[in-house]
């Protein structure tokens, strides 16, 4: 054996180990996550992009705030100029110099080059529309902070809405598969009997029918499970090809834990979305302020200092020293009734804003009445479907029983199979609409966001 063949030895079980890892990366990288609907909405809180860009809406506001506030600081500003005269400018003068004023005389003043270097300061020292738009900037950046605790509440109702949607749904696939396994079996039990001739042709195919009936059901809600999976990784901002198994349960069992959300009292008044319109119409009065206060004159105080030079020639100017300090005094006057104008539509759209104020806050008590009417009319509901299902499974087997001793028809096999199918889909759209119902009564008394912190 040569030195390579040795080599290739002792290299080859690392090497297929290497390539073993290599081919269990991409497995690796797509590891299943496990997400209970509280892991869904505080996964959405964090990456959703309408929930990103109310945060930066934020950030935005909170650096116009600090725009606002430069406008009151000291405003320094430098300067500097060079000018080269190639023809300086002539002016008309009386000629005094030879004792002839009523004549004049045309002179030149100046020099040949001229340049200037100084610095500037200004500062605002009263000013109304100043400091009641810092105001107003300052209650701007608690209104966008409301307004992303608003956009985190709709993102947290929408998510827990479609994950429970989506455990709906493969409840129901599982109720299908289940059924088409009885049905299966029963249809090769009915098979082998009439090949000994103990069943009717038309029993078997009635049963096949009935498979094929029950598996296009089977697909068409395993293509609306992967559709309804697709929307609720969308609204959590999930990548879409990302593996998730969700592990909350939509059970009746719960029932009793569940029911105890009906006993909730209406607090509907504290909804953000009534506090979100209070802030507004808060707004809309302190931009009424701001155009009322420019009706007070604007003070501010200035001082420049400046350093001259001058002469003929670039390397022999000579230099002076200037400052100038003093006040401005602005006072407005007459504006053609702008400001008028402004004040009355800031008021007129206060006065909207209350009037949205008021049909809001009956908008909450409807949904918080209809949820909370959902709830005791579904919890009824759900009692009656729960021991209706348990009758229908028993009703299914007695007959299938019944069916197998030739005591039963197989259309009396298939009608209660459908019975038994129609009372659990009953009952699981009746179940996703008590947990919309709970959800809808904590959005409405706005307690939604508390189960998920």
């Amino acid at each position: 054996m040569n030195y390579f063949e040795g080599i290739a030895k002792i290299t080859r079980p690392w090497m297929l180990l290497g390539l073993l890892l290599i081919g269990l990366l991409p497995a690796l990288s797509a590891q299943t996550e496990m997400l209970s609907a509280k892991q869904s909405v505080q996964f959405a809180l964090q990456h959703n992009t309408l929930i990103q860009r109310s945060k930066l809406e934020t950030q935005k506001t909170q650096a116009k705030v600090r725009e606002a506030i430069s406008i009151g600081l000291p405003q320094v500003n430098g300067t500097g100029g060079f000018n080269y005269n190639a023809i300086l400018a002539t002016s008309f003068i009386p000629n005094i110099f030879q004792g002839k004023p009523e004549e004049l005389v045309a002179v030149r003043f100046g020099t040949n080059y001229n340049t200037t270097f100084g610095a500037e300061l200004n500062q605002l020292l009263y000013s109304q529309t100043f400091w009641t738009g810092i105001k107003a900037t300052k209650e701007l950046e608690q209104f966008n902070k409301l307004s992303e605790a608003k956009t985190a509440e709709d993102v947290a109702y929408n998510v827990v809405k479609l994950y429970y949607q989506v455990q709906t749904l493969s409840k129901q696939r599982d109720l299908v598969k289940a059924n088409i396994e009885q049905v299966t079996g029963l249809y090769k039990a009915t098979d082998l009997q009439y090949k000994n001739g103990l069943a009717k042709k038309i029993d078997v195919d009635q049963l096949r029918v009935n498979i094929v009936t029950l598996s296009a059901q089977r697909q068409n809600l395993d293509l609306q499970y992967e559709q309804a999976m697709q929307g609720l990784k969308f609204a959590m901002a999930m990548p879409l090809d990302a593996p998730i198994v969700l592990t909350d349960t939509l059970d009746g069992a719960d029932l009793p834990v569940l029911a105890s959300g009906s006993d909730q009292t209406a607090s509907y008044k504290n909804k953000i979305d009534l506090t979100l319109l209070d802030k507004q119409a808060q707004l809309l009065q302190l931009n009424t302020d701001v155009y009322k206060a420019g009706y007070f004159p604007t003070l501010s105080f200035h001082v420049n200092f400046n350093r001259q030079g001058q002469g003929n020639n670039i390397d022999q100017l000579k230099w002076f020293n200037n400052s100038v300090l003093g006040l401005s005094l602005q006072v407005p006057l007459f504006d053609g009734f702008k400001k008028s104008n402004q004040i009355q539509q800031a008021s007129i759209e206060r006065l909207q804003i209350i009037e949205d104020r008021k049909r809001t806050e009956q908008s909450l008590q409807l949904q918080y009445g209809n949820a909370r009417q959902q709830l005791y009319s579904t919890l009824n509901t759900l009692t009656a479907l729960k021991e209706n299902g348990v009758v229908a499974q028993e009703v299914f087997n007695v007959t299938q029983k019944r069916f197998k001793e030739g005591l039963a028809s197989i259309n009396d096999v298939l009608q209660t199979e459908r019975t038994m199918r129609e009372v659990q889909t009953n009952y699981l759209t009746t179940l996703l609409q008590y947990r919309f119902a709970l959800i809808d009564l904590d959005y409405a008394n706005g307690k939604l966001m508390q189960l998920f912190n």
